[in-house]
């Protein structure tokens, strides 16, 4: 398994854990260039959408990608892009205490 598909692995195992909504997207037919790789839903209700790269910092954000998190954030939602399980459980607790 690559270090990106270990990382987005551990992040789906966690949410789904801790109760989220979890969809994890597949890049092809039927799926818009540029959506996160994981959306989810905290439990208030908050849309968040996961971009995840590679750990060694050599992952690319797309300019698809990042048109797609700003319509996510026009729309009230989070985007955040995740290169580490560290980074992500940062998101969630800043996320967590939103509410």
């Amino acid at each position: 398994m690559k270090p990106e598909q270990r990382l987005q692995s551990q992040i789906t195992t966690y949410l789904r854990r801790n109760d989220y909504f979890v969809n994890k997207t597949q890049a092809g037919p039927g799926t818009d260039i540029g959506t996160p790789d994981i959306i989810t839903m905290d439990k208030h209700g908050k849309f968040l959408g996961l971009e995840i790269k590679r750990p060694d910092g050599q992952g690319t954000v797309s300019a698809e990608q990042k048109a797609v998190g700003a319509q996510i954030k026009r729309n009230n939602g989070l985007w955040y892009v995740i290169d580490s399980f560290t980074k992500f459980l940062e998101v969630i607790d800043d996320v967590e205490k939103l509410f």
